[in-house]
């Protein structure tokens, strides 16, 4: 393997541990961390980078199909809680209210999904039009 095939696929490497593990800061740490795993890699990686290249790319990949799961299922999560609201007819401001008295956030786009599954829920399970005084 050449030098540049192995400093390109330690680049890689690093970039995209510093994308998955927000502890790690700083390139010294991320290509200390990058060597370490290409050296405990099987060889086949560290003799054919192409083919860690490839890896790398199919990871992306599947986070990418995830991340636009993830999205789609906050978008749904988002029109739900917009049609339950409308039901109750809760205003925008009292929407606000409720979140950042349990939530401390003043958008809905601020939640988690679970956070914002919890709270379709507890918009489900209202009758009343006007949030109570919690």
């Amino acid at each position: 393997m050449t030098n540049t095939a192995l400093a390109q696929s330690t680049r890689m490497l690093m970039d995209y541990i510093k994308t998955q593990i927000p502890a790690i800061t700083t390139d010294q740490h991320a290509e200390t961390l990058a060597a370490q795993i290409i050296a405990g890699l099987p060889r086949l990686f560290t003799e054919k980078p192409e083919i860690f290249s490839s890896a790398l790319s199919m990871a992306r990949t599947k986070q990418t199909t995830t991340e636009l799961m993830i999205s789609k299922k906050f978008d749904d999560l988002i029109n739900k809680t917009d049609a339950e609201m409308q039901r109750l007819r809760w205003t925008q401001a009292q929407g606000r209210e409720h979140l950042e008295k349990f939530y401390s956030v003043r958008s809905r786009y601020s939640l988690s999904l679970d956070q914002l599954d919890n709270f379709l829920l507890y918009l489900q399970l209202t009758d009343s039009p006007i949030p109570n005084n919690q």
